[in-house]
């Protein structure tokens, strides 16, 4: 597994290329189901374990049941110090669409987190949203406040631009604070913008983005990486007429979809693989954050683990060539 280390005074943890996201745990009577993916991603030799305190507020009774099936599975398999477990706070209200990125918030969406995922600490804990109205320096020192307790154990940011990253990290390195070490945002083979996925709360990797993060050797989650089986679907013959694939189906995407056909013929690598492989292979450590929703999926995400393509294949892949 290509693996990427996050370092501090006080902490180290070394985080896979293949992070399993469970965004689509909603159901409170799934226990069983969701239980057999967490085993066999561990199984399949993965550690690292997505979650938000948001998830899945939009689903009837789906509140807390993301965080609460992960906190169930670490009670019964006793595995906390076996595996990284990363949340998210601070999104904004559903309803209301207002910024909650206040202290009061941030602790309040914090300690439910660790409530419902039965710990006393989180691995990694991203600020879900930005909202660029409020100044880094209100931001910076309620999370350096939460690694100082021990409650986060490294800090990150969701759907931030770099500008703001390094905004942000230059005010908590100048007065002494635990800067953001980790970064996720919308990234993968497919191109996507935030006008492509109707959501402008959003950061999607883009030439600007690419740049810094590639100077700054600065470690990225990507979700989305698989473009929402984008590639998956098409490639088995599924027409682009469905959310959320066809968001992707634009001309330069199905161009790059016709690059992944001729590939996976080449090769024999499984459609939904070849995205993953792909980031595998960027100038900076990226962890893909895939989810699934049949346990084959997950035994065929994770043949994924050490794929990596040189530079002529990516610029196949990229219909650059």
């Amino acid at each position: 597994m290509i693996t990427c280390t996050l370092k501090n005074d006080k902490y180290e943890i070394k985080i896979p290329s293949l992070t399993y996201g469970t965004a689509n745990f909603e159901r409170k009577d799934s226990d069983e189901t969701y239980f057999s993916y967490l085993d066999k991603y561990i199984e399949l030799g993965g550690w690292c374990i997505d979650t938000a305190r948001v998830y899945c507020d939009w689903v009837e009774d789906g509140a807390d049941v993301s965080e609460s099936v992960i906190g169930r599975w670490l009670e019964s398999r006793k595995c906390r110090d076996k595996v990284i477990i990363s949340t998210k706070g601070g999104h904004y209200d559903l309803e209301t669409r207002e910024s909650r990125l206040d202290r009061a918030s941030l602790e309040a969406d914090l300690a439910r987190s660790l409530e419902c995922l039965k710990t006393d600490y989180v691995d990694i804990y991203f600020l879900h949203r930005d909202d660029p109205h409020i100044p880094v320096e209100e931001i910076m020192p309620i999370l350096n406040d939460m690694y100082q307790s021990g409650k986060i154990h490294f800090i990150g940011v969701s759907n931030w631009t770099t500008s703001r990253i390094q905004e942000a990290n230059k005010f908590a390195r100048k007065h002494g604070m635990e800067p953001i070490r980790i970064s996720q945002i919308n990234y993968s083979l497919a191109h996507a913008s935030t006008d492509i996925l109707g959501d402008s709360t959003l950061v999607c990797m883009d030439t600007q983005e690419f740049g810094w993060y590639r100077r700054n050797h600065f470690p990225v989650m990507a979700f989305s990486p698989q473009a929402k089986g984008f590639f998956a679907k098409l490639a088995r013959g599924d027409a682009a007429t469905n959310l959320p694939e066809s968001q992707f189906a634009s001309t330069a995407n199905l161009a790059r979809l016709a690059r992944v056909k001729q590939l996976c013929d080449k090769t024999g690598t499984p459609p939904a693989v070849v995205p993953l492989g792909y980031l595998n292979s960027q100038p900076f450590f990226v962890s893909s954050v895939f989810a699934v929703t049949k346990l084959w999926q997950m035994e065929e995400n994770m043949e994924a683990q050490d794929l990596v393509y040189d530079e002529k294949t990516l610029a196949f892949l990229d219909n650059r060539i």
